[in-house]
């Protein structure tokens, strides 16, 4: 009897452990995809001010962001692939000409904080940015080594290689923008591919 009990805590224990891993797992991976979000609006708002102070008028900042979220469960392995969007429109003005000239709206987008197109307003009057008919392909590609070597010591290493590029196109306020960049470090789309390596004796 005692060891039927016994059998029966550890199975409930092991279920229990699993549950537990599963849920942190959930947990770390909405609150990194909360802060991600959070960081990219900001990152935004900051460009849509300079854009205004720049041109003394108001500026409108639409951006696209491409990344490769963690993998909680299993870090040597690829994680999902996440797109963040924001946008913002501002006026930031003196009431003074630029140079003795008056100043024009201005409206841009932004690939992966790296490649700004400025857009033609669609609307000379509230100078908005509208993204359209957006679409974009991942090719990754990934493989992994797994190499033991055994002399005085055990030695195991497991190396991971991956590579990914997004392409695709959008229309933006009427300006088509073509989309391509590929994978780097950190999950960021900026190019080098990605690479990861452990080893334990």
């Amino acid at each position: 009897m005692f060891m039927n009990r016994k059998g029966q805590a550890l199975l409930e224990l092991a279920i229990l452990g699993s549950l537990v891993i599963v849920a942190f797992s959930i947990l770390i991976g909405y609150s990194e995809r909360y802060n991600r979000e959070q960081s990219y609006m900001q990152q935004t708002f900051r460009a849509t001010l300079q854009a205004a102070y720049d041109a003394n008028n108001s500026a409108s900042y639409a951006t696209v962001d491409f990344r490769r979220m963690p993998n909680v469960t299993s870090p040597m392995e690829i994680g999902a692939l996440s797109v963040f969007s924001s946008s913002n429109q501002l006026v930031w003005s003196d009431g003074k000409k630029k140079d003795g000239e008056e100043t024009e709206p201005k409206s841009y987008f932004e690939l992966n904080r790296q490649t700004v197109t400025e857009i033609e307003p669609k609307d000379p009057v509230w100078n908005i940015t509208e993204v359209t008919n957006f679409g974009y392909v991942s090719n990754l590609g990934a493989g992994a080594g797994f190499h033991k070597t055994e002399n005085n010591n055990i030695t195991t290493n497991k190396d991971l290689g991956a590579t990914d590029y997004i392409s695709g196109s959008s229309d933006v306020s009427g300006t088509s923008v073509s989309l391509g960049s590929s994978l780097g470090a950190g999950g960021v789309y900026t190019g080098g591919g990605l690479g990861r390596s452990t080893s334990m004796q």
